[in-house]
C-alpha cells in the first residue's frame, strides 16, 4: 500500500492558527511526509498555535510520538503552543501509556 493511501493530511493556515487534519495511519512510512508538510507550514506561517486534529487517526506508533514531541518543543521555542485536538481512542491510549497527557495540550 502506498504511503499516500494510508495517511491524508489537510492543512489550513490563518494568522492565529495552523490547522492540520490527519486521517489514517501515522507510522515510519507516513510520518516523514506529515513532518515535512507541518515544517513547511511552520516555516511560511508565524501563527502562534499549531492544532493537529487526530480524530480520524487509526494508528500511531513511536514515529508519530517523536513528531508530536518535536513539534511541541518547536512551538514552545516559538513561544506558541501545540494542541492535539480530538485524538482517536487509539491515539488517546498511546498518549496515556507514555504519560504525555500531563505534558501536552490535548483538546478532547
Amino acid at each position: 500500500m502506498d504511503t499516500t493511501d494510508r495517511l491524508t493530511v489537510t492543512l489550513t493556515t490563518s494568522p492565529l492558527e495552523i490547522l492540520c487534519i490527519a486521517a489514517g495511519e501515522i507510522d515510519p512510512e507516513s510520518s516523514p511526509r506529515l513532518e515535512g508538510e507541518l515544517r513547511a507550514a511552520l516555516f511560511t506561517c508565524a501563527a502562534p498555535t499549531l492544532v493537529i486534529e487526530l480524530a480520524d487517526v487509526s494508528f500511531m506508533d513511536s514515529s508519530g510520538l517523536r513528531l508530536v514531541i518535536e513539534l511541541h518543543k518547536t512551538m514552545r521555542d516559538r513561544r506558541g503552543r501545540l494542541v492535539l485536538r480530538h485524538p482517536s481512542p487509539t491515539v488517546s491510549r498511546l498518549l496515556e501509556v507514555t504519560n504525555l497527557t500531563s505534558t501536552l495540550d490535548i483538546d478532547e
